[in-house]
């Protein structure tokens, strides 16, 4: 019998391919970027529709993405969706062109969040639905974006906690890393006291809140003005 000699001496690349090989082999081992999971997406998570935009339906009616390009434009369009809601500074109005969609601008910042802030997105959200399916958008479609999708899943879809902030970080949205300040309102935040607010027509769940003492001026002076 002839037998056959194995090299003792491999050029470093070869040990590397040889040892990739070997765990890609192992149940359970599989390359993973920040923010993914190895395992099946879970059941109710965003579903990913194009990951040139970070595009992902969260609902039949609420749709979430970064800053879309005049080539993503068709796509939207089969979707069927009618309103548009920003939270960047800049204009649609390059990608979105002549179309009729409505357009909604709340810029943030995701350090900068508080409970007004979502109670305004939320609302303007629930009042868009009524008209259709509905895109919100920030940058990257991570932060921003990821902290008023979580805060959404749990003040209108009663989802736990925990259960937002795990598709926020796990979802493949981006790196959960880049999403600190996000991740730290959503982890504070009183989804049920907000929930009170948004039903009530409320601005805020303070009662100091600057919305709600504009709003008191406001009254003030339109009563003094009768």
């Amino acid at each position: 019998m002839r037998l056959v000699s194995i090299p003792t001496r491999l050029f470093p690349s070869a040990w590397a391919m040889l040892l990739c090989g070997l765990l890609a082999s192992l149940p359970g081992f599989a390359a993973t970027t920040p923010g993914e999971t190895a395992s099946a997406r879970a059941p109710g998570w965003a579903t990913p529709l194009n990951g040139t935009f970070n595009l992902y339906r969260m609902s039949p009616t609420l749709y979430r993405s970064a800053l879309p390009a005049r080539a993503n434009r068709q796509q939207l369009e089969k979707l069927g969706v009618r309103t548009v809601i920003s939270f960047i500074e800049d204009s649609d109005a390059p990608w979105l062109g002549d179309s009729r969609v409505q357009r909604v601008n709340i810029p943030l910042h995701a350090d900068r969040v508080d409970d007004a802030d979502v109670i305004e997105v939320l609302r303007a959200v629930q009042r868009a639905q009524t008209n259709g399916p509905v895109l919100i958008h920030c940058k990257h479609g991570r932060d921003r974006t990821g902290l008023m999708a979580a805060m959404y899943r749990q003040v209108v879809q009663g989802w736990s906690k925990q259960a937002a902030l795990d598709e926020m970080q796990h979802g493949g949205f981006g790196d959960p890393r880049r999403m600190e300040d996000a991740i730290a309102y959503v982890e504070s935040a009183d989804a049920p006291a907000i929930r009170r607010a948004l039903v009530n027509g409320d601005c805020s769940t303070s009662p100091f809140s600057t919305c709600l003492v504009q709003g008191w001026l406001q009254q003030r002076f339109e009563a003094s003005a009768d």
